[in-house]
């Protein structure tokens, strides 16, 4: 097969011609009205998206704390209305608006789904907007600029097709809006700079290159002889740029599959993920098989290149090849999956997100650690959620030895049934453990539907079993020790203690 122009003649081609173009008067006088439009329309649009988005912020702060305030006013009330601990039932809804309004306070994910509802389509033409300002003044200013052009006689072709890109442009950015205003706006920001906007800004590159020159004869030119052919830009293309577009299509596939599941809620979504991890890797993999074709790599040449190295690699990478042998066993296994509450290091945590070689856990006080996957084969795992979600938690209370204990049992249960977290079956329990040295300690055991808000349930419990035993009169000792002295030194009386002590008499 005859080569086609080589890589470095197309090159020079390009830039040669690139240069004869911008010679040119006509080209010249564009090329500096579409500098000055975008710069201008660039500087215009930052001033405008700070102003809307302080603007935006404000009314959030205000909506936050405008539910805050009802929130804690309900809270409040209810403490006031229901402050009698005796009572066993709580209303099924009275229950859940309790939980949703501790869970406002508490939980900043559910505070800011609050005021997304709260804002609604506030929320959805300012996401909208911030997308589309720069982009429409960029675009009007240069089909201002087009449209002078064609009155004044003048040459305007290369604004009319930087207004065209504009255009696609904005209605690129205008998807991304109404995907922010749809979805996770964190996620959506994430793949607009790991994928779209590198999509963007190589398909506005080719169309400003195929302005200048043909872009299918510049991915024909070739780079170096091959065994079957010759190795041409376009190839190289395609693995480098082309291999790094196609992992992130399938992570973006990944977190749809995943929010779906979310949204529905009928599926294990720990599982789910686990199995969607799988399926990335083998799409990367067979992926991986499509860059060495286009490379033109035969089984031979692989062979030879993986055969030299495997020994050097097999001792050097042994710890890497380890962890991804143990994160392939664990997602086939389903050890641990995403999501599950465990304790690592004497920490306990959920796994935030499970790869070949690691796993992410992150903490209450949100610390990550990296778990290598080995070590899930290595080592005891204590988990919490990986038959059920279910938890319970362990709430030890002393009382006096003055109170009745059939009592203080009564009250911790009938507490623990008041509160809406707490759930009907299996039903509280407060077994009488122990005759402690200066209390009878009781041990309240309840539980609740989510392991993780395990934490949570029995900080609030805690505070409910003082407010319940305060008002039905049973003291909670402190630890207290009597000393019974029976030996020593006559201890001097009272009345000859009162006095300064008195000298010796001297004797001659």
């Amino acid at each position: 097969m005859e080569p086609s122009s080589t890589a470095g003649q197309m090159f020079l081609d390009l830039w040669l011609s690139g240069v004869k173009m911008l010679g040119r008067p006509a080209v010249q006088r564009q090329v500096l009205v579409a500098v000055v439009v975008v710069v201008a329309a660039w500087l215009l649009a930052r001033w405008l998206t700070a102003r809307l988005r302080r603007r935006y912020a404000a009314r959030a702060d205000a909506v936050r704390a405008d539910l805050a305030a009802t929130a804690q006013a309900h809270l409040d009330a209810e403490a006031e209305t229901s402050g009698d601990a005796h009572t066993a039932a709580v209303d099924n809804s009275a229950a859940a608006a309790h939980a949703h309004y501790v869970a406002l306070l508490t939980d900043a994910a559910v505070m800011e789904q609050a005021v997304n509802r709260r804002l609604g389509a506030q929320r959805f033409i300012h996401l909208i907007l911030i997308q589309l300002v720069y982009p429409l003044l960029a675009g009007g200013g240069l089909y201002a600029g087009y449209v002078y052009f064609i009155t004044q006689g003048w040459y305007g072709g290369l604004l009319a097709e930087l207004t065209l890109i504009f255009v696609f442009y904005g209605l690129y950015r205008l998807g991304l809006g109404v995907a922010a205003a749809l979805g996770n706006s964190r996620r959506v920001a994430y793949y607009q700079h790991r994928l779209f906007g590198p999509v963007v800004a190589v398909a506005v590159i080719l169309a400003i290159i195929n302005t200048v020159t043909n872009v299918s004869a510049l991915a024909r030119a070739t780079i170096m002889p091959l065994q079957e052919g010759w190795l041409t830009v376009g190839a190289v293309f395609a693995a480098t740029f082309g291999y790094y577009v196609w992992i992130m299509v399938i992570s973006l596939a990944k977190d749809i599959a995943l929010t779906l599941a979310r949204r529905h809620g009928r599926v294990n979504v720990g599982s789910l993920d686990a199995g969607l991890t799988l399926v990335q890797y083998g799409l990367i993999g067979a992926g991986l098989f499509g860059v060495f074709r286009l490379l033109q790599f035969n089984t031979a040449t692989i062979a030879a290149i993986t055969g030299g190295l495997s020994i050097g690699v097999g001792f050097a990478l042994q710890d890497v090849l380890k962890n991804f042998l143990g994160g392939i066993i664990v997602l086939f296994e389903g050890t641990v999956r995403p999501g599950d509450w465990i304790e690592v290091s004497g920490t306990e945590g959920e796994i935030a997100s499970l790869s070949i070689r690691s796993t992410v856990v992150r903490t209450f006080d949100n610390i990550e650690y990296i778990v290598p996957n080995q070590d899930w084969l290595n080592s005891t795992v204590k988990t919490f959620t990986r038959g059920s979600r279910r938890g319970r938690a362990r709430i030890p209370i002393g009382v006096s030895y003055d109170a009745d204990p059939h009592r203080v049992q009564q009250l911790l249960v009938e507490t623990a049934q008041a509160h809406p977290d707490v759930l009907a079956e299996p039903p509280p329990v407060a077994p009488l453990v122990d005759f402690g040295a200066s209390s009878v300690d009781f041990l309240l055991l309840v539980w609740v539907e989510d392991a993780k808000t395990r934490g949570r349930v029995a900080g609030e419990l805690r505070l409910r079993i003082w407010d319940a035993l305060a008002a039905a009169g049973v003291e909670i000792p402190f630890p207290q020790q009597d000393i019974h002295i029976r030996s020593g030194p006559p201890v001097q009386s009272a009345a000859a203690s009162d006095g300064p002590p008195q000298a010796e008499e001297q004797r001659p």
